[in-house]
């Protein structure tokens, strides 16, 4: 055999066992179903429905509650919990969820109205370092809608 032979063979080995394993680690995440999963409408819409509430009667509940621009809500919503370690996601959907089922607005660009969210996801009197934390927030959202 020569040199070139040896080569050509090794290298198709090589290329025979490293396919498999490079074809597992390399797969596909996103997908539609993955996208309208992480959309807020649809989380609070699950909580909903897994409360009793009819699909679409939740889902409309939901859609309330984001308003017009869900991508601000949402980048808002995520200010509140980057600002806020005190809370977390699952929680603030929670109140979301329950907002949305009373038909309660929400503003998440209002100092109050953050102060008063933040109370009732934890239960107890804030401390001052949150009531910054909620300032800085609010003051953010306000920009994002500027």
């Amino acid at each position: 055999m020569s040199k070139e032979n040896i080569l050509r063979i090794s290298l198709f080995v090589s290329v025979l066992a490293f396919n498999p394993v490079v074809a597992e680690t390399v797969k596909p995440t996103s997908n539609i179903q993955n996208q309208q999963e992480t959309r807020v409408s649809t989380s609070i819409a699950n909580i909903l429905h897994k409360r009793g509430l009819d699909e679409d009667a939740a889902e409309k509940l939901s859609q309330n509650i984001v308003a017009d621009d869900e991508e601000l809500f949402t980048h808002m919503m995520e200010n509140v919990l980057n600002g806020c370690k005190s809370i977390s996601k699952e929680a603030l959907l929670a109140y979301l969820g329950n907002e949305a089922l009373f038909r309660k607005s929400v503003s998440l660009e209002n100092y109050d109205h953050l102060v008063a969210m933040v109370n009732k996801i934890k239960q107890k009197p804030l401390d001052k370092t949150t009531l910054k934390e909620l300032q800085n927030i609010a003051k953010q959202n306000r920009q994002l809608l500027a």
